[in-house]
């Protein structure tokens, strides 16, 4: 058998949960109605269920492409595209954005493949090659840009799940909502990310120091972020994003008024680059 007959359909079934994210939704739809106009060409890279691909039909581009690296999600999309009766102008490839040169360019891209602090997710190598790539020098990218966040915190509850009874495990990225963590510090700026001017290295490797207002143990760090879409509209966690949990291999007892410094250092889209240091 082959290695596809063993895959499941968890990419789709995650883009379709996605479609329950509503305010995202909607902010997506507002920036690509102001954007979009008649006679335009789009691409949608990580199209997923294939929803911005179809907004980008119904705001009047005149042919959409949307690109993922699912066949299950490609599929899906296609279905969508039938079900609203927009096939004639949409197609959908399954292929890594990276392997993706169209034959004509762009007049919008949208890329949207945030993740808390663009760690996980292709966002900035993606965005950045479509720039180079796939959009015209006049055409527009959205999001436009991101700005990273990062606070020390303390966080028991996550630090348990890589223990149990004897058993130890190598602490290792977890996804987290906000009343699982508490604060020991303010939030501070990490990296501001342009998506619309390319770079060569775009690798982050920062070193910031936090003053402690709160008592407690230093589990790790908690990244997240905001997006500028377009002009006024704006994406933040709010809009169906969880925070991202980077661990300290050792806790840190602090108090109010101590000094914490810490490196960060990663490379987005490459998940094994992430190196957290105490120093």
């Amino acid at each position: 058998m082959t290695g596809r007959e063993y895959a499941t359909p968890f990419s789709m079934l995650h883009a379709a949960m996605l479609l329950g994210q509503k305010t995202r939704l909607a902010k997506f739809d507002k920036a690509i109605r102001q954007i979009v106009k008649p006679n335009d060409y789009v691409v949608d890279i990580g199209t997923g269920s294939g929803v911005l691909a179809l907004m980008a039909a119904k705001a009047g581009a005149r042919k959409v492409t949307g690109i993922d690296i699912n066949q299950e999600s490609v599929e899906y999309a296609n279905e969508a595209a039938v079900l609203n009766g927009v096939e004639d102008k949409i197609e959908f490839v399954e292929k890594h954005v990276l392997d993706f040169i169209p034959d004509e360019r762009a007049d919008v891209v949208i890329c949207e493949m945030l993740s808390s602090i663009l760690f996980i997710e292709q966002q900035v190598p993606a965005s950045y090659h479509a720039v180079e790539n796939i959009l015209k020098p006049d055409g527009v990218i959205i999001p436009q840009n991101a700005t990273i966040f990062i606070v020390p915190v303390e966080s028991s509850v996550i630090v348990e799940r890589f223990s149990f009874e004897q058993l130890q495990f190598p602490r290792v990225v977890q996804t987290v909502m906000s009343d699982s963590t508490k604060d020991l510090a303010d939030l501070m700026v990490l990296q501001e990310v342009d998506f619309t001017k390319p770079a060569s290295d775009y690798s982050i490797d920062e070193t910031l120091q936090f003053s402690i207002i709160n008592d407690g143990v230093i589990h790790g760090l908690v990244g997240l972020f905001e997006s500028e879409l377009y002009k006024d509209i704006k994406l933040n966690m709010d809009d169906g994003w969880k925070q991202l949990f980077l661990p300290l291999q050792k806790p840190v007892r602090v108090t109010s008024g101590d000094k914490f410094s810490v490196r960060v250092a990663y490379t987005p889209g490459e998940f094994n680059s992430l190196v957290i240091e105490h120093l």
